[in-house]
């Protein structure tokens, strides 16, 4: 038996609190809470925060067999066979893990560098472990014993051996530092195609993480006041909670109760989502002989398919049908701009996890069971994969041009010109809810049921009734709400929908699909990334001249929408800034990854992250304070834009004044550049930037449309219907609050059931931040309609209740079915090629400021605060607006410093799920969150006055990257580096720490790449 043995004397837990440190970073709280140690150990992953700590303080495990034998061993890196692996015996388990108590003059400290601080493995992770003999005459520490243990560093933990040895019997002076660094380097070599990548990040996260605990023994060893202790690397950066101020427009105290318009009332199914009441489509439950669907996808990124065996697939108990292209009744043909895609692939395969069939079983493990045994053989082709191999190849789509002004005279005029280049990776939308759909054939006449995860149950149900050749009014597209969709899914769900429907049909029986998170991630794209080359000119004073931009996208394998998003980027180029001359050129590159899609921002927050590097660029090299070049600039009423549209009832310089004044801005900048004085490795950055976000769909007026209908019932209750989808952004309960505005009734007398394609046809897609205007209004005539039929009889019961109201209209035989039908007036009809016509209904306009701290050691950073002035209008639920803008926000933390996306060099996507994509957590929200919503502000242009507000806060997020920027650059000039540096999004930890470039990085032995030999992953 094997207790707990308890010491009075202090040093003996210099182990314990190295494991207490790391836990705290281990996993988040529900995995430490079910966590067991034991479990960890032998599961022995290479990256194992616990067993790094375990083999730097030398514990010993106990371990017995079913034999009845018993040994105790030491846990080193002899433990630990490979990845995943270790030398217990197939008859042996772990019995008791012996943690020893720590010796006088005897010191640990454990190290952890991750993706994001919470819930993410380990990149690199240290245990470092020292003891000393005390040399009283000289004040010297002479090493006697030590362990550097290393996790990230190879296919195993493994211990530093050679730089563990060369310490011993050397005093802990500064001169150990630089040998024992290059003794790392040597011990523990990183492959150049090592699984992982980052290979020189994790050399140097090695080296930094000796070099902090050279500094933290130092500080124990001496004190805190020597003049060898740098008191900016003594202390790691503390996280702490987030709080949050919101500060918004009250309702006017004389409103009546039962109007709950302006209101912040929470979500109207918040509370179910919260306690998982809420429905989902996969909620719903099965029907009588379901069958279920499984996808067969493409295992290469460009290929010829030679052949495909599935016999022992549909031999496999259970399985019922294998379905490809053949079974197609109507079109396999699929397209949002083009028909350029097939529903399922045949002859040929453009990217890795194109669509080939699907297996239709009983379950839907006997279905990925099936999936597995298909055999396919291909003929493989050369792969197309970044933006950069498309140039070279010239793999396009039609460019797309606009320009302003005189760009010839605007480079003349100029005193300085600037060319360069930037790039900002891609995004998954990474949605709670994964895409799905159930089919139900219907008795008779081809009908089908339709319960799918769409944001659009028009584009959904035509694509379904193409595939199948049948009328759009044999179909009914149901939606219920959505796990969110972020514009992921609007287009691709729709081939997904009419494989399954053509299962159903073949097999007169319902099916159902749940995509896995890791076909989900493979099967359609997300962001595009951008790459940008600019030639901008400008004054002395910062004044621009002339700006040149050629913007290449990566749409993947197929156009989708990548078109329409590259014309939305176009004209929000310098979207806040008065820009004289421009020639702006938009390239679509067609490549062999997956097909990249609508995203929220839709293109525009490339466009304002390209104009704001270039901004900040061009501040730098004139040395003019980043506030003031771009206060310089800002736009205000009667500019005519780069696409001839005069601006009217621009507030975007009093949203930027009120941010200003708020984030008290000019005092936290001084004390920013205070802190970087006195701290070497730890820097701080603030940054401030505008954002001004076009509502509306240039040059595509048909989605300027929608409908409603309400219908009362003879008890009071209303059943509100309309063609928007309920993404999670609280647009069913803003409806709800028009209509208890309009019709004087309250909220809780109105519900909605579902969207439904039979109720409400023809229904606008919900995107573009428009569908609370557009529905709105809808909703909105439906009432007034209801109020007009009311009307007379209200006048002969001026004091009746809406219940004795409805009684009385009931028993007069009036209509209380009433439809609601909204044309927008402002036709947003622009022409890229002619300039003419209006390509932006209005503006919602925002700024932020955003201050971050880096630990220049490891690129560890922490948002210590922002604060956000957002224009919405007059808001119709502040709550639901500021909720919008602070998820928006922190979504774009995650696009602009933390979310990669790698293909293999054969174009195999490798970040597949959570365990390697990480959006943010709790962790990246700022510590301080400030946001306002700027008063008195008017919008005649949509519903009440109000504002778009899904996607334009987003790229103030921005701010957040270009604080990082900051807060390098400051590292930067510590070690004499002034000049530009090449800083692309996301600003990961990799980029902060390898950007700052200090003498760690310098000593570093640079990884050789073998002959054959290819980089783990691509960024593409």
């Amino acid at each position: 038996m094997y207790g707990l043995h308890i010491s009075n004397k202090v040093y003996n837990y210099s182990y314990i609190s190295g494991f207490i440190e790391i836990f705290k970073r281990f996993g988040c709280c529900q995995v430490r809470n079910v966590a067991s140690l034991a479990g960890n150990i032998v599961t022995a992953r290479s990256t194992s925060d616990l067993c790094t700590v375990l083999v730097g303080a030398k514990c010993q495990l106990i371990i017995k067999s079913s034999q009845g034998s018993e040994r105790q061993i030491i846990i080193d890196d002899t433990f630990f066979t490979s990845d995943g692996k270790c030398c217990l015996k197939s008859d042996e388990i772990l019995a008791a893990i012996i943690i020893p108590f720590s010796k006088k003059n005897e010191y640990m400290y454990c190290y952890k560098q991750s993706h994001r601080r919470d819930n993410s493995f380990a990149i690199v992770n240290a245990g470092l472990r020292v003891m000393f003999e005390r040399c009283d005459t000289e004040n010297n520490w002479v090493v006697k014993d030590c362990t550097l243990a290393y996790g990230g560093m190879g296919s195993k933990i493994l211990t530093a051996k050679q730089a563990s040895l060369a310490l011993i019997g050397r005093k802990w002076k500064n001169d150990i530092i630089e040998d024992i660094i290059a003794a790392i380097g040597e011990n523990l070599p990183l492959e150049y195609s090592a699984k992982g990548g980052a290979v020189e990040y994790r050399k140097a996260l090695a080296a930094g993480f000796f070099f902090k605990f050279f500094i933290k023994v130092q500080s124990d060893i001496y004190n805190e006041t020597s003049p060898m202790i740098d008191p900016s690397e003594v202390s790691n950066i503390c996280y702490s909670s987030s709080k949050s101020i919101q500060i918004f427009e009250k309702v006017n105290p004389d409103q009546s109760s039962d109007d709950a318009l302006r209101r912040p009332i929470i979500h109207l199914a918040g509370l179910q989502q919260a306690t998982g009441e809420a429905q989902y489509c996969m909620d719903i439950p099965e029907y009588k002989n379901e069958l279920h669907a499984s996808i067969l996808q493409s295992k290469r990124a460009h290929a010829i398919i030679k052949s495909i065996n599935y016999d022992d697939a549909i031999n496999l108990p259970g399985v019922h049908d294998y379905i490809s292209a053949g079974d197609v009744p109507g079109s396999n043909k699929y397209g949002q701009v083009i028909e350029d895609e097939d529903i399922f692939s045949t002859k040929k395969v453009t990217s890795y996890g194109q669509m080939i069939g699907l297996i239709i079983a009983e379950t839907k493990e006997i279905a990925d069971a099936a999936i597995r045994l298909i055999k396919i053989e291909y003929e493989d082709l050369p792969a197309i994969l970044t933006i950069e191999d498309a140039i070279k190849a010239e793999s396009f789509f039609e460019p797309i041009r606009i320009s302003h002004g005189n760009i010839e005279e605007g480079f003349a005029s100029s005193d300085h010109i600037i060319e360069d280049e930037v790039y900002m990776g891609g995004q998954e939308h990474f949605y709670m809810e994964n895409q799905s759909v159930i089919v139900v054939p219907r008795a008779e006449a081809m009908e089908l049921d339709m319960y799918v995860t769409t944001q659009s149950t028009q584009e959904t149900l035509s694509a379904v009734a193409k595939a199948l050749g049948i009328p759009s009014n044999r179909i009914v597209c149901h939606v219920k709400r959505l796990g969110g969709g972020f514009g992921g899914k609007k287009n691709r769900i729709g081939s997904l929908s009419a494989a399954v429907a053509i299962a159903a049909r073949k097999l007169r029986k319902p099916i159902r699909l749940l995509v896995d998170r890791h076909v989900d991630m493979t099967i359609k794209g997300g962001r595009a990334p951008y790459l940008a080359k600019y030639k901008i000119g400008f004054k002395n004073d910062g004044k621009i001249k002339a700006v040149q931009i050629r913007m290449y996208s990566n749409a993947g394998y197929s156009m989708d929408v990548s078109t329409l998003i590259m014309k939305y980027s176009l004209i929000r180029l310098f979207g806040s800034y008065e820009i004289e001359n421009c020639d702006y050129t938009g390239i679509i590159c067609k490549t062999n990854t997956f097909s990249n899609t609508a995203y929220r921002g839709f293109g525009t927050p490339q466009a304002i992250w390209i104009t704001e590097k270039i901004i900040t660029e061009v501040a730098n090299r004139c040395q003019i304070s980043q506030r003031n070049i771009r206060e310089s600039c800002l736009h205000s009423d009667g500019y005519i834009s780069t696409f001839n549209q005069k601006l009217e009832n621009c507030q975007i310089r009093n949203v930027w004044n009120e941010l200003i004044q708020r984030s008290d801005y000019e005092n936290r900048k001084k004390q920013v550049e205070e802190f970087n004085k006195n701290n070497r490795f730890k820097k701080r950055g603030i940054a401030i930037v505008p954002c001004s976000h076009g509502i509306g769909y240039p040059g595509r007026a048909v989605n300027d449309q929608a409908g409603a209908l309400i219908q009362v019932y003879t008890d009071g209750s209303l059943l509100l219907s309309h063609g928007g989808i309920e993404l999670g952004q609280g647009l069913h309960t803003k409806l709800i609050q028009i209509c208890t505005h309009i019709l004087g009734v309250p909220k809780e007398k109105i519900h909605l059931i579902e969207s439904n394609s039979a109720i409400v046809p023809n229904a606008t897609q919900t995107a573009n931040s428009s569908t609370t205007d557009l529905f709105g209004a809808a909703t909105k005539d439906a009432c007034e309609t209801l109020n007009e039929r009311l009307n007379s009889i209200r006048a002969t019961m001026p004091d009746a209740t809406w219940e004795e109201l409805i009684s009385a209209a009931y028993f007069n035989r009036v209509n209380l079915s009433a439809a609601g039908f909204f044309k927008d007036p402002t036709e947003t009809n622009f022409n890229y090629e002619t300039k003419v016509g209006l390509a932006i209904k209005y503006y919602t306009y925002g700024a932020a400021v955003s201050e971050v701290e880096i630990d220049t050691l490891t690129g560890y950073h922490q948002n210590l605060r922002t604060d956000i002035v957002m224009d919405v209008g007059r808001s119709l639920n502040p709550g639901i607006d500021i909720g919008q803008v602070e998820g928006a926000f922190v979504q774009g933390i995650g696009l602009y410093t933390l979310e990669q996306q790698y293909h293999s060099p054969e174009g195999i996507p490798l970040m597949t799920g959570p365990e390697n994509y990480k959006i943010p957590a709790t962790s990246d929200i700022p510590r301080e969150f400030r946001v306002t919503l700027l008063r008195h502000s008017n919008n005649d242009k949509a519903i009440f006055s109000s504002k778009g507000i899904g996607e334009p806060p987003l790229p103030l997020a921005i701010s957040v990257f270009l604080a990082l920027q900051d807060a390098v650059m400051a590292c930067r000039q510590d070690n004499n580096l002034n000049g530009s540096f090449k800083f692309d999004s996301p600003a990961t930890v990799e980029r902060v720490r390898m950007a700052c470039r200090d003498d760690i990085i310098s000593k570093i032995k640079k990884t050789e790449r073998k002959n054959g030999e290819n980089v783990w992953g691509i960024s593409c």
